[in-house]
């Protein structure tokens, strides 16, 4: 019986939400308080107490702030823990008295410190702006402050900490939460390690972030046609030279909110989304040779669609016992069969069917160029690796796309959007979303808990938007399930593909940390979307405790190490800012 007819399954999901959202409402008191407290130590740091061998230059562009709020972002650098920094200050024709005659008390104040530059010039923008005070620049590294906002006095500590730790890598950015006019704070990002895909669609490292000065200039610097998302453009530009990014768990950019910022709302800038666009589809012209950029549903968003290289060809290998469907009429894998050959226009298919035993062949009327094939493998019952790893030994494709049997396509081309983040150097597998046959969410990506992994936002409205808008944008995670899964074939074979010891639970989690360790990436796509009928096809059950045990036992360090989920986020962890 299917998962959403099941009574019994049915009070289970239902009984399994109600926990979940007791488990988020103790955690949120818990890390409310711990965030409020870490907010509160800073008001106990030394400035100027630390110093390193070498300079983060942090260049701000100034053009008529409230003045209360340049104050603060200016005595926010000057009042750090750590020295070794640079403030350049490029005011760029600002028209207001008050603010031009602050920046020369200011500059007068400070004629003594060599660390402070204030320069002026007429009106250009901000991108203008960066590159005057960027020419003044002579750190290391370089870091952009806007003018309305404020670092935490710990932040230029921090991260030259990082810097020294992680033996001076690219690029590092931090976590960042908004502060009110009023000076609260609230919004708390947690970002998750380096994640090339979010990037793609979204500029989240952005505040803090600090590059290579060398870089910067190799590149350009900034560019004024690019004014509303310059740092977006540049960050995408850096893009092939960022071998080696740092996160730190930590909210150590404080950005300023209100009638004027991006903070409070998109539509205080539309045109940056405008910008975006551009940064995004040059970056596309440049890397893929071509793609489409186009508006998303979400506000403040653009949806990216690489141009698919090449004309890959993709074995779809689908695992099956023959299971009928809810009207008994026909079964799972005739409907998902027809259904992938009907959304997809674009790309080749080669479709396996894999089963323990004879079952009657599948027969599609309107096959067009796809191919199918029925491979037997050899078994006592039913083993989901070994139904895996027997079909690729008939696969000729470039690329596996793994599906279960008890899916139907829900939007146009499927392995296409999978191919456009699939196909980038250092992707080895892609995951799509998958939803329930009531339209609530099942699977958008796995995040690692020392209890095991878990899907999140399972079982929640179609329209969840999810952790900063984490349902709606592809990103990395450290797996995705197998349901509807795109590998490398290469990347398969690499890593010896699935493990036949897990049977039936954990198999494709395990395939993918192994992936992770052999170098590659796990994507996720929001725009490659299935319905999923799990459970429809095999009665479900609790997890095998050999296999169980098995993972436990070889991926523990990661089940507390989740790369793609904050250990600020982590319920089970309660770690949030241990250190400090």
């Amino acid at each position: 019986m299917p998962t959403e007819r099941n009574p019994l399954i049915r009070a289970k999901r239902r009984a399994g939400r109600v926990k979940r959202w007791l488990k988020r409402k103790l955690y949120e008191r818990n890390i409310g308080r711990q965030y409020k407290l870490w907010l509160s130590q800073a008001a106990e740091i030394a400035p100027g107490s630390t110093q390193h061998e070498f300079t983060i230059s942090i260049i701000v562009p100034v053009y008529n702030p409230p003045l209360e709020f340049l104050r603060e972002c200016l005595d926010s650098v000057i009042n750090q823990q750590a020295g070794n920094w640079q403030l350049v200050v490029a005011n760029d024709g600002s028209t207001k008295p008050e603010v031009n005659s602050y920046l020369a008390e200011f500059a007068q104040m400070h004629a003594a410190d060599a660390r402070v530059h204030v320069t002026t010039k007429d009106n250009g923008g901000i991108s203008s702006a960066l590159n005057l005070a960027l020419s003044h620049a002579t750190g290391s590294y370089v870091g952009m402050l806007d003018h309305d906002d404020v670092l935490d006095p710990r932040c230029i500590e921090t991260f030259s900490e990082t810097i020294e730790t992680h033996g001076h890598p690219d690029a590092v950015y931090s976590d960042e939460d908004k502060i009110s006019p009023s000076g609260e704070h609230f919004e708390l990002y947690c970002k998750p390690s380096f994640s090339p895909e979010l990037l793609l669609t979204q500029m989240y490292l952005c505040h803090f972030t600090v590059f290579k000065r060398a870089d910067i200039n190799d590149v350009g610097g900034l560019r004024t046609s690019m004014d509303g998302a310059q740092d977006f453009d540049l960050a995408l530009r850096l893009l092939p030279r960022l071998g080696s990014v740092v996160r730190i768990p930590r909210p150590l950019y404080h950005w300023r909110a209100w009638s004027e910022s991006t903070a409070l709302t998109i539509d205080a800038k539309p045109w940056a989304q405008l910008a975006a666009a551009r940064a995004q589809q040059e970056h596309l012209d440049r890397t893929f040779g071509g793609g489409v950029v186009e508006p998303s549903s979400t506000q403040g968003l653009n949806e990216v669609h690489p141009r698919v290289l090449g004309a890959p060809r993709v074995s779809v290998i689908i695992p099956s016992i023959g299971a009928r469907d809810v009207s008994g009429d026909a079964r799972f894998v005739d409907d998902a069969v027809a259904s992938l050959v009907h959304h997809e226009n674009l790309v080749d298919l080669e479709i396996i069917i894999v089963t323990t035993g004879v079952i009657p062949d599948v027969h599609i009327d309107a096959l067009g160029r796809h191919t199918l094939t029925h491979v037997v493998y050899e078994a006592d019952k039913f083993n989901f690796s070994d139904a895996i790893n027997a079909g690729r030994q008939v696969a000729s494709g470039e690329y596996l796309l793994l599906l279960n049997d008890d899916t139907t396509v829900e939007e146009p081309n499927p392995v296409t959007r999978m191919l456009e983040l699939g196909q980038i150097n250092g992707v080895g597998i892609t995951g799509a979303k998958l939803s329930y046959p009531d339209s609530h969410l099942q699977h958008v990506g796995i995040v690692l808990l020392p209890s095991g992994p878990t899907h999140p936002w399972i079982s929640k409205p179609a329209k969840t938007q999810g952790y900063f808008g984490s349902t709606l944008t592809p990103r990395n995670y450290a797996a995705v399930t197998a349901a509807a899964l795109l590998v490398r074939s290469s990347v398969f074979d690499e890593v010896e593909g699935f493990d036949s010891a897990f049977a039936h639970d954990y198999n494709d989690v395990d395939f993918c940390l192994r992936v992770g360790d052999a170098g590659y990436r796990v994507a996720w796509t929001p725009y490659a979307h299935f319905t999923h009928y799990e459970g429809a096809t095999m009665a479900r059950k609790m997890a095998d405790p050999a296999e169980h045990a098995l993972f436990e036992q070889r991926w523990s360090r990661l089940l507390r190490e989740d790369p793609y989920y904050s250990p600020s986020l982590n319920p089970e962890l309660q770690r949030i800012y241990e250190a400090l």
